[in-house]
């Protein structure tokens, strides 16, 4: 399905082409479903394992909402899911140093938690849980139509961008793993430049890099209050890639809204 918005005068051509990473480029939430569903098979038959996934999401949310790194963590857009499973070896930032020395208690804790709620108290387990779950999430699976869409957008001589919140050693990793960096023109990560969507800057540090103007942008995501608001604060035309994970907010309407990556190449034909 394809919903096309009116339009807003386009004064120069689309030149550059900046795209989300997580649940936009890969695969984010269904193999975030299936490590969690693999750590609670750890326990047996002795749970509801999917009880105790659920109940372990729900924890590491309030726990990483009442940590100590959270306002900077939205700030830059890590969330408690990452923090599950994030490495933090690059960076020097304070709050990077913080968290590396707090997530490891942290991991633990959720598991300990959602096993608690069902009568259990093994931290042994928990511990294995934590670890399990981490490994379980180290994947990073293309959307289908990444590939075909990269190589177009090439051969009609668009430069391209990756923008994404996260701190520098996850998305660094993901980026690596899935092997899309070196497709890219340019990357920017806002736990690098202490920047993250929607603020405007981000979308602007990226378009300097690339040597476009904002107008000469388009930002293509999944999440409306980050991607499709900040982008359009930022002055680029915006695509909101409406993967099932988020409900359309009518306060950050874009310029396209699609429910896959397919439609953007006639989209950006038709802008000329």
């Amino acid at each position: 399905m394809v919903r096309w918005l009116k339009q807003q005068e386009v004064e120069n051509l689309v030149r550059a082409v900046l795209i989300d990473l997580d649940e936009t480029l890969i695969l984010d939430e269904p193999v975030t479903r299936e490590a969690l569903a693999a750590a609670a098979a750890l326990a047996g038959p002795r749970v509801d394992a999917e009880r105790l996934a659920a109940r372990a999401w729900e924890e590491a949310r309030r726990l990483w909402a009442e940590g100590p790194h959270a306002a900077y963590c939205e700030r830059i857009g890590h969330s408690a899911g990452e923090g599950l499973w994030a490495r933090y070896d690059r960076g020097e930032h304070p709050e990077i140093l913080g968290l590396r020395a707090w997530t490891p208690g942290y991991r633990v804790a959720v598991w300990r938690s959602a096993l608690a709620e069902q009568g259990v108290r093994d931290d042994a387990l928990a511990e294995a849980m934590a670890e399990r779950f981490a490994a379980a999430r180290r994947r990073y699976p293309r959307y289908p139509e990444v590939d075909p869409l990269l190589s177009a957008l090439r051969e009609r001589g668009y430069v391209l961008g990756i923008v994404t919140n996260g701190v520098p050693d996850l998305q660094r990793t993901k980026l690596a793993g899935s092997g899309l960096e070196a497709e890219f023109d340019a990357v920017v990560i806002s736990g690098e430049i202490d920047c993250g969507k929607p603020d405007p800057g981000i979308f602007r540090h990226i378009c300097r890099e690339l040597g476009v103007s904002p107008a000469e942008a388009v930002m293509v995501g999944d999440n409306p209050g980050r991607d499709v608001a900040g982008g359009r604060a930022a002055g680029l035309l915006t695509v909101w890639v409406q993967r099932g994970g988020r409900a359309r907010d009518e306060l950050y309407p874009a310029d396209l809204e699609c429910t896959d990556l397919s439609a953007l190449l006639p989209w950006l034909a038709k802008l000329g």
